[in-house]
């Protein structure tokens, strides 16, 4: 992404707040930050971090009036820049994993006993809990198929309709773990925690339409990028990480002529060239530090 003083990014998922801090202190106190999260904890937690920024060591080399924070949506990164009149920036960073808080307090892992929530807006009424209570047959099926490529979906979606059909609600992780483990065949019970991943995954997914938004973020945030200003995405399953090879390539093709024809007559150059040929993954070093970094693969465009 390469930061210099005085130039202005956005971070579209904030969460902890990593980006934003290591973007903030390389751009200096002359460059804007503009910081985005649906998750209105991960607003407040980071609001509560810069308003110590003075004490704060990580917070060495910048204004804090500097960096704005926005909940809300990164699909709709067309209409925050407006509200902030912020310029077109030189760079845009999402990194689409989980923080730790949301792992912690959202019923997304199956390794904590939580309630099954899953939502990053609190505010909105689409839960987990309503998913698995109420959708039909065919809607949960195509959900773990689709967002979770579980092959075991049809036992454990039917596993999942005895057990309402006997009016045991599920309300939490471990009730739904226990219905995965329970559904899958005698000689893979031992690799639930596979099957459990997955459908985690894909109920994630479905509560937050997470690759519906994406599809959404991604043209508009290359659009608003100034010229040279980069795009970065980091994702952490195949399906995202599809979406944004597939989006990449499309900027970086110029003529898109049938291969017969003996000249061109689209006329359509590269909007875009990649910087990164295959996805930049964590090294050794870092997956010692951070083992949650495994899946993680980073794409960046610069814009032509």
């Amino acid at each position: 992404m390469e930061p210099s003083p005085g130039q202005n990014f956005v971070d579209a998922t904030l969460g902890g707040g990593g980006y934003t801090v290591a973007i903030a202190n390389l751009i200096g106190p002359g460059g804007k930050t503009l910081s985005i999260d649906l998750d209105g904890d991960a607003i407040k937690n980071f609001q509560f971090l810069i308003s110590n920024f003075q004490t704060n060591p990580k917070l060495k080399n910048h204004n804090e009036k500097n960096i704005t924070l926005h909940q809300g949506n990164f699909r709709d990164l067309d209409k925050i820049l407006k509200h902030h009149e912020f310029k077109a920036p030189d760079g845009i960073v999402a990194d689409l994993g989980l923080s730790s808080y949301e792992l912690e307090h959202r019923g997304i892992s199956f390794q904590t006993d939580q309630p099954l929530d899953m939502r990053f807006d609190q505010s909105q009424k689409l839960d987990a809990k309503f998913v698995l209570n109420n959708y039909d047959e065919q809607h949960l099926r195509k959900i773990f198929e689709d967002y979770g490529e579980e092959k075991f979906s049809r036992l454990i979606v039917r596993k999942i309709l005895e057990s309402r059909t006997k009016n045991h609600e599920l309300r939490r992780t471990t009730d739904l773990y226990q219905i995965i483990k329970d559904a899958l065949p005698k000689p893979v019970k031992h690799k639930a925690d596979d099957s459990a991943r997955r459908i985690f995954q894909a109920l994630r997914i479905e509560v937050n339409h997470e690759l519906s938004s994406l599809e959404e973020f991604l043209p508009k945030a290359f659009n608003l990028l100034k010229v040279s200003g980069r795009l970065a995405v980091v994702s952490f399953h195949s399906l995202e990480d599809r979406i944004v090879k597939q989006y990449f390539n499309k900027l970086s093709k110029g003529c898109v002529c049938p291969p017969e024809f003996p000249a061109c007559i689209c006329g359509q150059l590269p909007k875009g060239k990649i910087l990164t040929k295959k996805p930049i993954t964590a090294t050794e070093i870092e997956l010692g530090k951070n083992p949650r970094a495994k899946p993680a693969k980073l794409r960046v465009i610069e814009k032509l």
